[in-house]
């Protein structure tokens, strides 16, 4: 490190000789010059000073009548400083450090990871209409907006995370995982009431049917039974299979208050972009952004130059400006959003899973913040739950 700083800032090398060349010393010394590789043969005084100091020197010597002469320059700074007039090496390595910087910083190639139902192809194509293509500015790209846009665009993704190494772009993906099939279980075990029925419907498949169709069962009842005989009489466990269906009762609640704050987020968020300069930022734009509330985000992309990141880069920063409202709700509009509710419900939670709702009982509870829907459901629909059955080992004798 010190090799290098020293590189950087100039060495210079130098001899010094007169009849005070002892106050000449003390002098470098008084005037905080930095001297090393100091030594003194025969009245003359060697030394090597940072190129900073060497207007100091020249004075000192100057004013105690020595002779001073410099014997070598080390350094960077003196290499560049002879080439200075050589127009064509400065404009050349000019444009090669343009051309590497704009290399490093653009997309030359995409990569896919992670995929195999979907293509890399259409993929890629997804990334286009995002704004991720070979040759776009690498800094120039809000990688948290392209990822949820790259999700939205191809509904098989479950996750998607975007990276860049160099000029190198590299998609990370997860698929929708789709459902196992049912596969049959060996494990012993009962079927048995998963609520307080009466059965309307069974079909056994396997296993030892313990209840009748239009009985009634408790919770936990066994139905089936995996508890059989074989051929010889001798009680054997099996894994019961069947279907049952039973008509029982379930009562939910939903709930509407006359007055509702909810934010609400303005059509389109605000971008703003800083340019990052070894940890301070400068904005890139004119105007603010100025909201009472938002949800903000950001990201950061870093310039490259010769495969290493540099403190240098681009923030992208997100806001998305909301304000909060009040709506009123009158009696008779509140218990229409509660039958949204219900029916909503109902939907979600009874008609996906193939309940059949029967009947339902609606009692209306309100007092001066609220209204309630009581709602008592008659339903139908599968009741047939897998309970492991437990063998007990025999003691050993």
């Amino acid at each position: 490190m010190n090799a290098m700083l020293n590189d950087i800032r100039g060495i210079i090398c130098f001899k010094a000789s007169g009849v005070k060349i002892y106050r000449f010393i003390n002098g470098v010394r008084e005037e905080g010059i930095v001297c090393t590789n100091q030594h003194c043969t025969d009245q003359v005084f060697y030394g090597q000073i940072y190129s900073k100091d060497r207007k100091k020197l020249e004075s000192l010597a100057r004013n105690l009548n020595i002779e001073l002469e410099i014997t070598e320059k080390k350094g960077m700074r003196f290499k560049v400083l002879r080439y200075r007039w050589r127009a064509g090496i400065l404009i050349g390595l000019t444009v090669l450090s343009g051309f590497v910087f704009y290399i490093s910083n653009t997309v030359v190639s995409i990569e896919v990871c992670g995929n195999s139902a979907v293509t890399d192809e259409r993929i890629i194509d997804a990334l286009g209409e995002t704004g991720i293509y070979k040759g776009r500015f690498i800094a120039d790209i809000n990688f948290l907006e392209c990822e949820r846009r790259l999700r939205l665009s191809i509904p098989e993704l479950a996750w998607t995370g975007i990276r860049h190494t160099g000029s190198r772009i590299v998609v990370d993906v997860t698929e929708v995982t789709p459902k196992p099939e049912m596969v049959l279980d060996d494990v012993p075990c009962n079927i048995v009431a998963s609520k307080n029925a009466q059965i309307t419907s069974v079909i056994v498949h396997r296993g030892q049917l313990i209840k009748q169709k239009g009985e009634a069962v408790k919770k936990g009842d066994v139905i089936i039974s995996g508890v059989v005989e074989d051929d010889k009489g001798k009680s054997i466990t099996r894994h019961a299979m069947g279907e049952i269906t039973g008509i029982y009762k379930e009562d939910m609640t939903f709930t509407q208050y006359y007055t509702e704050r909810k934010a609400v987020y303005d059509e389109k968020s605000t971008n703003k972009k800083y340019i990052e300069f070894f940890g301070a930022r400068i904005p890139a734009f004119l105007k603010k952004a100025e909201f009472d509330t938002y949800d903000y985000n950001e990201c950061t992309n870093y310039f490259m130059l010769f495969g290493r990141k540099i403190p240098i880069g681009i923030v992208h920063a997100n806001y998305a400006p909301f304000s909060y409202e009040e709506t009123e709700f009158s009696q008779e509009e509140a218990e229409k959003l509660l039958s949204q509710q219900a029916a909503l419900y109902e939907k979600n939670f009874y008609d996906s899973f193939g309940i059949t709702v029967l009947d339902r009982s609606i009692e209306l509870k309100t007092d001066s913040e609220k209204a309630e829907y009581i709602v008592s459901y008659t339903l139908e629909g599968n009741i047939a739950e897998d309970r492991e059955i437990f063998i007990k080992e025999a003691p050993y004798n």
